[in-house]
């Protein structure tokens, strides 16, 4: 049901999850327009709503995505800026062939 596009984000500092494993990467699924609309109606200042939605899109815990460093944070918000382009205004993926 949910888009196919994703994208997966190396961390810069891996995260220690509650049950002490480690978290390297981090894979974010496209929004659709319920995820959109589940932001507007939340709870909450900006930046907490910004940070629930990030946790919805990569299956993450919202604490998870509040222990993240900023610069990892960022990589997040980036990603997500990404898929609000048109596909085809989208950065082309390198392929690993060359």
């Amino acid at each position: 049901m949910y888009p196919a596009n994703s994208k997966t984000i190396t961390l810069y500092t891996p995260l220690t999850l509650a049950n002490g494993s480690q978290l390297t990467e981090v894979a974010m699924r496209e929004p659709t327009v319920r995820d959109r609309i589940t932001r507007e109606k939340d709870r909450g200042s900006e930046g907490e709503k910004d940070a629930r939605m990030l946790a919805l899109l990569c299956d993450m815990n919202e604490q998870d995505v509040y222990a993240l460093t900023a610069a990892d944070y960022l990589q997040l918000e980036e990603a997500f800026n990404v898929f609000m382009l048109p596909p085809d205004k989208r950065p082309k993926v390198k392929s690993a062939k060359a």
